[in-house]
Formats: C-alpha cells, sequence, structure tokens
C-alpha cells in the first residue's frame, strides 16, 4: 500500500518507521530541519525499553503536489496543527482513506468536514520525543492503536487497515464508538497532564509527590463516572479496573512506579512539555463534558483550575 504519513514528529516518524519494514510504500511529509534530516540520516529510531536502534530510508517531502495517489493517509499532528493541516488533505483528490491519529477529542466533526466518506478516526499507542535526528520511543504495551469510523459502523475497510497496521507491528483495536473512546482517553490524560504542568513537567517530581499524585486518581475516577453516567465515554478494560474498581491507593501506587521511570518523561512528559496548548484544551474538554454531566467533581475541577483557569474555548 501506497502510505502518506503527514506529519514527522514521534508518532508520525515511529509509524512510518513500522509501515516500511512491512513492505509499504511511505512517504513522510515533514519541513524545515526535520526534513533536511531525514533526507540525510532516514529515520533513526532508539526504542527506550529494549535500548534498540533502527535507521531506515524514507522519502520525505515537503509537498506532495504531483505525488502518485496514495491508499491511506495518516494524520498524527496536534489538534492545535489541525487546522493548518485539513485544508492539504482535502484538497488531495485520491480518494485516500484518511485516519485522523491524536487528540482530538471534540473536533471530530471538523476533521471530517470536507472529506465525507473518507475520514476515519484513530489513536496511536507510543508515546516519546524527538532530539534533533532521532526518535526516542516506548511503545504504551496496555493501549492498542484504535481505529474506527465516525460514523460508527464496522467496516471492511477498518478491517483492512488494522491489519496492515497489526502486520505493521502495532496491535491495533477497532471501536465503533470511537468520539466516546477519545473523550475516555482525554479524561485519562487531562488529569496527568494538569499534574505535570504543576512540577514544571518532571514525572519523577510527581511520582514522588503523593497527595497531587492522589488528586490526579481522584479526579480521573470522577470524570470517568461523570461521563459514564451520561454514557459518552468508552473506556478500556484496564483503566475501568484501576480507575473505578481497585482502591485508590493501588492506582497511586501504580503510577509513582510508571512515572518515576522511562515511560512517565515518555509517555506522559515529553508530551505535555512539547504540546501544552493543546494539554490545555483538553483539560478543558473534559471539564465542559463532566460540567454538561451534573456529576460533582470537585477534585478534577480543583486540578484543572490549578493548572489551566477556566478557559471555555476548548479549541
Amino acid at each position: 500500500m501506497r502510505v502518506l504519513v503527514l506529519g514527522s514528529g514521534v508518532i508520525g516518524s515511529v509509524y512510518a518507521a513500522g509501515l516500511l519494514g512491512a513492505g509499504h510504500d511511505v512517504v513522510l511529509l515533514a519541513r524545515g530541519q526535520r526534513l533536511l534530516d531525514l533526507q540525510r540520516s532516514g529515520l533513526v529510531l532508539h526504542r527506550a525499553d529494549t535500548d534498540e536502534w533502527t535507521t531506515q530510508p524514507v522519502e520525505a517531502v515537503a509537498d506532495v503536489a504531483g505525488q502518485a495517489p496514495f491508499g491511506l493517509v495518516l494524520v498524527p499532528v496536534q489538534r492545535t496543527q489541525l487546522a493548518s493541516v485539513l485544508p492539504r488533505v482535502t484538497a488531495m483528490d485520491d480518494d485516500s482513506d484518511v485516519v485522523f491519529f491524536g487528540n482530538y477529542s471534540g473536533r471530530e466533526e471538523e476533521s471530517i468536514a470536507g472529506l465525507g466518506h473518507r475520514a476515519l478516526l484513530g489513536f496511536p499507542a507510543v508515546g516519546g520525543i524527538r532530539a534533533g535526528a532521532v526518535v526516542r520511543y516506548v511503545p504504551i504495551s496496555r493501549q492498542r492503536t484504535m481505529l474506527g469510523e465516525p460514523n460508527g459502523k464496522l467496516t471492511s475497510r477498518v478491517r483492512q487497515i488494522a491489519g496492515v497496521l497489526t502486520e505493521s507491528g502495532f496491535a491495533t483495536s477497532s471501536s465503533t464508538r470511537m468520539q466516546a473512546w477519545l473523550l475516555g482517553h482525554a479524561a485519562f490524560i487531562a488529569p496527568i497532564g494538569c499534574a505535570l504542568r504543576l512540577v514544571d513537567t518532571d514525572a519523577r517530581r510527581l511520582a514522588a509527590d503523593q497527595r497531587l499524585l492522589r488528586l490526579v486518581v481522584l479526579s480521573t475516577r470522577q470524570a470517568f463516572r461523570a461521563l459514564e453516567s451520561q454514557g459518552s465515554v468508552e473506556l478500556p478494560a484496564n483503566l475501568r479496573a484501576l480507575y473505578l474498581r481497585l482502591p485508590v491507593a493501588w492506582a497511586v501506587a501504580y503510577w509513582r512506579r510508571v512515572l518515576d521511570g522511562p515511560r512517565g518523561e515518555l509517555w506522559f512528559a515529553a508530551h505535555t512539555r512539547a504540546a501544552p496548548e493543546e494539554m490545555a484544551q483538553l483539560a478543558q474538554v473534559v471539564r465542559i463534558a463532566v460540567l454538561a454531566s451534573g456529576r460533582a467533581a470537585p477534585d478534577l475541577m480543583q486540578l484543572i483550575e490549578r493548572a489551566h483557569g477556566r478557559d471555555d474555548t476548548a479549541r
């Protein structure tokens, strides 16, 4: 399959490398120094949990004008970059399937507008940081790459694309409620992002602050319960168990271990540091959704207001 990856940050680079390794024809859109690095050195990846280094040549371009048709387009950009990317995607007339691959809760309708049947929603399962030409990353082992149709149907193309991603090394699941899944992920990630903002995005400092970690867990539990009361959220089984079934102390202990190691930096802190506006918007998306439920969530509201104030734009 001929694949365009429209974005060459951590997510775009890791998924491009997997697709290349599975034999797909991949074009990676980049700009500035990143484009020069890719053209000079290729994709240079360091998987931090196994200390595995890989380097792969990749076709990196600044513009897709004149390119042969694509079968699949992945759009792994920050939600704050979505407005600048959408015109480029909608201008493509090759009838390619387009997967919006990121923290787009609350912006799903905007993402698919103008694309009609071409658009799908998805979410990656890796985290990391880019330093110069090197992408350092860790797969998120308890989270699968997610994929689904905006209308909730389980279609043959969802199965096909899920198969392509799985064969490329990314265990992939489909959902018939991707908007609800994305809101659930926002409700999970926003409290952690808020807490990290309060400790200068230092994951180890958060791990050592038991009072703040407990506030994160209570906030997430309140968000999940409020959104479930509306039926507006889809939660993975592991997060449901951790936040809604196990004692708060167990969840606090779990996150202390995670945040005190490389996963804390690469799964959470690096992105919070690199995308502060996106994280602020996600926090407000969650706040507005929880307020609409009518359920009390005092710890969540306190945490969001301490970190971001009460901006209601959520854009």
